[in-house]
Order: C-alpha cells, then structure tokens, then sequence
C-alpha cells in the first residue's frame, strides 16, 4: 500500500474535495477554507503529494508539526484581478488597445442586434429539471467541439459524476451556471466554481453555430460584470495557456508542488524525501518538453489502432436574388426545420453577422423544384431575398 497521497489542490479547492489536515487553517485571498465545508484527510499514516497549488493559497508554517518542501511547476495560471477596477469598462481600458477592446464590445452589441438574447447565472435556487436540460446542453456542445477539433475533452471521463454533485453546489452558492439564452436555447454555458472572493470558470462551451459571434468572449465580458457587480476580486481561468486566456488575464502565475511530511516520522520522511525527487525529475524533464515529445510519439504509435472522426463540413455560398420572387414556388420553413439541415443555421448566422440583421426578422423558403438550395427573406420587402447554396 503507497504511503502517499497524491491530491490536486487546484481541483479540490473549487469542487470541495478532501484536502490534507495541515491546511484545515489556510487561506485563499484572505478567506479561511475552514468555514467552507471541505472534509480534511489525516496524515498521521502517510505524506501527501500536492501538486497544482495557486500562488494565492496561503498556509500558516509558523505552529506547523510537518515539513513542507515545495518545487515550482512548469504549469501556469491565467486569471482576472479585479481589485483595481470599478467597472468592466475601466479593466477593458486597462487590458486592451483600442481595436481588441472595439472587437469584443462589436461581439456584445452584434449579438444582441441579432437574437433576443438573455443572460443567466444560476447561483442558489435553480430548478432540477433546468439544471439537467443545461447540464446536458453543456455535454452536446462539449462533444461536438471537440470532434470538430479530433479531439476528447479532458472532464468526459468524470461527467456523470459532475452531474450528480454540481446541482447541490449551486444550491450552496459554492458552484453557478452561467448560461448565454437565444430565446429559450442555451447557446453558450459556463460551470463556475465560487470560492471566497474568486469565480473559477471551469467548463464552458458554446454551440459552434454561432461561432462567428465570439461567444468565449463575451461570456468573459458578462461574467466580469457579474463579479465586478458582486464584490468578487479575482476571475480564475485554471491551467493551461490558450490564446483567448493569454488576452484576457492581467494575472498571470505559476503553480507549485508540495510535498508534506510529519516531522516526529522517519519513515514518512524517507518516503517524502524520494517523492520530492520525483516531482523535481518530472518538472525538469517538462522543462525540456519531453512530454510534448512523448505526447506526439503516442499519437503515432496510436495512429493505427485508433481512426479520428472527421467531420464532413456543410459550405454555403450566398447570393442575392435578382429580379421577382415568386413565393408560390417556396415553401416557408419552421424554426424547427431550419435547425435540423446541417449548416444551414451556421450559414445564416454568419450572414447576420456580417450584415447587422435580427434572425426574428427573417424568413427561411426551400424552393419546390430544388435540392440543397435555401432561400432566405429578409423583412418583408420582396426584393430582401437572398440564396444559400449548399456546396458540399
């Protein structure tokens, strides 16, 4: 039986998870984690391995009865400090030049002009047949984002079980949704964690059809007015170092690995000391990328025995109707119906996009006599008829 415990603090921090005893006083940004609920694990029979702690915990060494040896990861944090700002106006001032800051407040604004859009944070009470429906829409676009890009996503494993413990920790206000609406759809959503004065977005997605709208931004810029509304201080975007992350964070940190070991225990100190070259071998050897080159050596030793899905992409072309419509020739499609032919929607959402028009003002016809041709009316003027030719 191992005498160590390996724990990913970053996780069990925000999910509630079981936290080694030492830290049963620590803090996060001023706030001490004994008052939120977490179950604490008790060393005395073994020494924990603590591997993705925020430079912003804070642990009290000076009464401690334990060793800590800590080891600067190669992992970073990418996060929103609020503290200085007044309104999500003054951080966009403070963060972007003038065109990034134009570019997502034209994303906000096109994407209001276009759809009747409505936003959520489910934060306490939340209805469980809600919870489900955008929990499940959250799952759809998850998958299907991630085929388009061959890949998994790394929470799939675990979902069910995100499932079933998240909905008791809204109603806890320890974990929210925050939820982007087209009329009654979900179109972009957001798993938060809430920990003391940080907002830790999770898991988001959004759906690809409105992919032209720059949806992870504007979740960012409503979900920064929600915390700047709220009193929150820090807006944590976790590990990793994706481009839309890059450009958004003014705090930018790396991640440490602690190892612990009781100090009156010989054994354990032993045991602890062997850990502690572990973790440093493991850091250097990132250091040097060698997982990036083990990564890429799997892909390719896996290439045969595991076939990607790939996609077949749906292209329109679109072009405006000269001359007369004859409407007798059309007939007028559901809402329902438009959404169930492959990159159709897409299509006209990027056309709306592009020509600043409402989707509530269109109307979508399939010409009698054609195939995988669509024609969509704009208004009701009889010369705002456009066509979206299937190209596939």
């Amino acid at each position: 039986m191992s005498k160590v415990k390996h724990i990913n603090i970053f996780q069990s921090l925000y999910e509630r998870g079981s936290l080694p005893m030492e830290f049963a006083h620590s803090k996060i940004m001023d706030i001490s984690l004994q008052f939120d609920a977490y179950s604490w694990a008790k060393q005395e029979k073994y020494a924990f391995s603590c591997r993705l702690i925020p430079s912003y915990f804070i642990i009290d060494q000076a009464k401690s009865s334990y060793n800590i040896k800590t080891v600067d990861q190669h992992n970073w944090g990418y996060s929103i400090d609020l503290s200085n700002c007044s309104s999500i106006d003054d951080y966009l001032s403070s963060q972007f030049k003038s065109k990034p800051r134009s570019i997502i407040r034209r994303y906000v604004n096109r994407l209001e002009a276009c759809f009747p859009i409505s936003y959520k944070l489910y934060h306490g009470e939340l209805e469980k047949e809600v919870y489900y429906d955008v929990f499940d829409a959250l799952r759809d676009m998850i998958k299907k984002r991630f085929q388009e890009r061959e890949e998994t996503h790394k929470e799939m494993w675990r979902w069910e079980a995100l499932k079933q413990n998240t909905y008791q920790q809204i109603l806890n206000k320890q974990a929210s949704l925050f939820v982007i609406y087209d009329g009654t759809k979900p179109i972009e959503i957001s798993l938060n964690y809430h920990l003391g004065p940080v907002l830790f977005s999770s898991v988001s997605s959004y759906d690809l059809d409105y992919g032209k709208f720059g949806l992870g931004h504007v979740e960012i810029y409503k979900q920064l007015e929600w915390c700047l509304s709220n009193g929150y201080r820090l807006f944590e975007m976790g590990v990793g170092g994706m481009d839309y992350k890059r450009k958004w964070s003014n705090h930018i940190y790396q991640f440490s690995h602690w190892i612990i070991t009781p100090k009156r225990s010989l054994l354990l100190g032993l045991v602890g000391k062997i850990e502690l070259w572990k973790v440093r071998l493991k850091e250097y050897l990132k250091s040097k990328k060698v997982n990036e080159f083990r990564d890429k050596l799997m892909e390719s030793f896996n290439f045969g025995k595991a076939k990607k899905i790939v996609l077949d992409e749906v292209d329109f072309s679109t072009e405006a109707v000269n001359g007369h419509t004859n409407l007798q020739m059309l007939t007028l499609l559901t809402p329902k119906e438009v959404e169930q032919i492959e990159g159709l929607r897409k299509a006209i959402n990027d056309y709306l996009y592009t020509n600043t028009l409402a989707y509530w003002e269109i109307k979508v016809y399939k010409p009698k006599n054609e195939t995988d041709t669509y024609v969509v009316q704009h208004g009701n003027s009889k010369k705002s008829f456009f066509i979206f030719k299937n190209q596939g």
